[in-house]
């Protein structure tokens, strides 16, 4: 299941890239959902695959306030 998390509109560039990188060291590979983006609210959800609300929230967690929601993303089944 992947995970999508949203930075709030106050933090900058530089404080996301932070916070992906600490993601990243924590073995978690955030990517934008919507890349090249311009409308802010968009731009600033990002996903991680293959990783459960908990883990990423704790993984999070020291940045308080800089994350506006953590979830879980729907698990979809298709139909043929």
């Amino acid at each position: 299941m992947s995970v999508q998390f949203k930075f709030h509109d106050r933090v900058d560039q530089r404080r996301r890239r932070e916070i992906i990188k600490t993601l990243g060291g924590a073995g978690y590979a955030a990517k934008s959902l919507f890349p090249g983006q311009e409308r802010q609210a968009l731009a600033a959800i990002f996903t991680i695959a293959e990783a459960d609300a908990d883990s990423v929230r704790a993984a999070l967690d020291d940045f308080g306030d800089d994350i506006e929601y953590v979830e879980a993303s729907p698990q979809r089944d298709l139909k043929a």
